[in-house]
């Protein structure tokens, strides 16, 4: 097994480099599963490349102060991913960003209304913005490419459970562990198997998130996993250093 993450400046700009992704990992598929860990991506924001992350943390900001926040720089990415995919991939892609984009707004505005851009609010906006969308984007676009098949890790069966710190968490391996069954599943069943960096799921449902650079963890938590039945390697595909030990 290959855990393979793709760091935001891999992703490019709006999508611009998923077409390399896809050729990336098909070709480690050949002699390899694949588990593929996915940043946020980055757009043009302010004249430079920009973690979503980092859009979505100014949003939230705003709301918690009372002020106007601008998220269009959130949804014009997705649309912008959406309008490079093929048209029947797009298709099946545009609900789930409609869907997730929908949960982003509403935590946005939870945290106006409560002046705070805190806890499991903080999380959700940043999951839902980010990581958790561009993870099931990618698993449309890899199942499409011609010979493989691809399938997401849903939130409701995440296997990366963690501890109740919600804004800088705690990776609970025994219990991941007991919670791995249904990715394990897809990953007997794929080619690929994609998940979002960055977020986990406390005992009890709540969304989580590790601190910045996150899914280096998340790569390293899919190893700790799946290392007694796969030898496994960690590629972390980024042109940055590793953030998180």
């Amino acid at each position: 097994m290959t855990v393979a993450k793709f760091g935001g400046s891999v992703i490019g700009v709006d999508g611009s480099s998923i077409p390399k992704i896809v050729e990336r990992a098909s070709g480690i598929a050949k002699s390899s599963k694949v588990v593929a860990v996915f940043s946020a991506p980055p757009t043009m924001h302010g004249g430079r490349p920009t973690s979503l992350t980092d859009i979505a943390i100014s949003c939230g900001e705003a709301a918690e102060r009372g002020g106007a926040y601008d998220a269009a720089p959130v949804h014009r990415t997705y649309g912008a991913i959406l309008a490079g995919l093929d048209a029947p991939v797009a298709d099946r892609a545009r609900p789930l960003v409609d869907s997730h984009l929908a949960e982003f707004d509403a935590a946005l505005r939870e945290a106006s209304e409560a002046g705070s851009f805190a806890d499991e609010v903080r999380s959700r906006i940043l999951a839902h913005s980010g990581e958790l969308l561009m993870s099931e984007i990618m698993a449309l676009v890899m199942d499409s490419h011609g010979g493989l098949s691809a399938a997401a890790v849903s939130f409701d069966e995440w296997p990366i459970i963690t501890d109740d710190n919600i804004e800088s968490t705690n990776f609970l391996r025994d219990t991941s562990m007991a919670a791995r069954g249904h990715m394990a599943s897809l990953v007997a069943a794929n080619d690929i198997v994609t998940i979002g960096g960055f977020v986990g799921r406390s005992r009890g449902g709540t969304v989580t998130t590790y601190e910045r650079g996150g899914s280096d963890r998340t790569a390293a938590d899919i190893g700790i996993l799946f290392h007694d039945d796969y030898d496994v390697i960690i590629d972390l595909e980024k042109d940055s250093s590793v953030a998180s030990a």
